[in-house]
């Protein structure tokens, strides 16, 4: 009886613990994906205005409607990483249009030690391009469009 009892504490421990886990992700997730969005249309506006193509901004958009999807889908680990490296390339995209990278852009200490194990940039970008094969890649056609990175 006592064994039961003890499991029965230990299941439910466990099972709060990672709830709250969850929920934390969650949290910093959305404020990650904020940021990123906050950054993006800085690039944009930079992108526009000088006309530099790298790549980079239509790249940063794809990884940053991907991490959108990812959140709403409850993969928030995953979608941090997207998310992250849609930020860095709107900042490589902001610095090519000789702009001002804003301070949102700096990747926070907690934002790098929940996403620092992850996947290559490389394996990021193969899984974007398996779940949304259609997503413009060229600077020029997203340039032209409204931008929709932030979360609803």
């Amino acid at each position: 009886m006592l064994l039961l009892i003890l499991s029965m504490f230990l299941v439910t421990t466990f099972a709060g613990s990672v709830f709250a886990d969850r929920q934390e992700n969650r949290i910093v997730t959305r404020g990650m994906i904020k940021r990123t969005a906050h950054v993006i249309l800085i690039a944009h506006k930079e992108v526009k205005e000088h006309h530099i193509y790298t790549g980079d901004l239509a790249r940063a958009i794809a990884h940053q409607k991907f991490a959108k999807q990812l959140f709403h889908d409850g993969e928030y680990l995953r979608a941090m990483r997207q998310t992250k490296l849609a930020r860095r390339l709107a900042a490589k995209a902001i610095m090519a249009n000789k702009g001002a990278v804003p301070v949102q852009a700096k990747v926070t200490a907690e934002e790098e030690s929940l996403t620092a194990n992850g996947p290559s940039d490389e394996q990021l970008s193969k899984e974007l391009h398996v779940a949304m094969p259609s997503e413009p890649m060229q600077d020029e056609a997203v340039v032209k469009t409204q931008v929709d990175v932030d979360l609803k």
